[in-house]
């Protein structure tokens, strides 16, 4: 599922499937094990949380991927962070806490 530039959505999205946001959310994203792209020039003002999350716009918030989260070159984050991969591009703009739990299942969980 994708909404367009120009689609503008105030409120909250949650679902189990996969989403690609081109337009403005104002509100939180919730996806149950998949996976979420911001495509460049979208925004979200409000939490994302999914599996896997692939930024190319704006986030005003909060951002937990279990699995990975993708900052690319026209990406601007202001928020905190959460995920156990993190990859960034040279040009991304972070103003952020960032978390790194190790991931689930890992050998190294638990290890002082």
């Amino acid at each position: 599922m994708s909404n367009g530039q120009s689609i503008v959505i105030k409120g909250d999205i949650s679902g189990s499937e996969d989403l690609v946001i081109a337009g403005r959310v104002e509100g939180s994203i919730t996806l149950d094990g998949r996976a979420l792209t911001l495509a460049p020039g979208a925004t979200v003002v409000g939490t994302i949380s999914a599996a896997s999350v692939v930024v190319s716009g704006t986030v005003e918030g909060s951002v937990e991927a279990g699995e990975r989260l993708e900052v690319k070159d026209t990406a601007v984050i202001e928020g905190d962070l959460s995920t156990p991969a993190l990859v960034v591009a040279d040009g991304a703009h972070l103003n952020a806490t960032i978390e790194m739990p190790a991931r689930t299942g890992s050998k190294l969980a638990g290890v002082a």
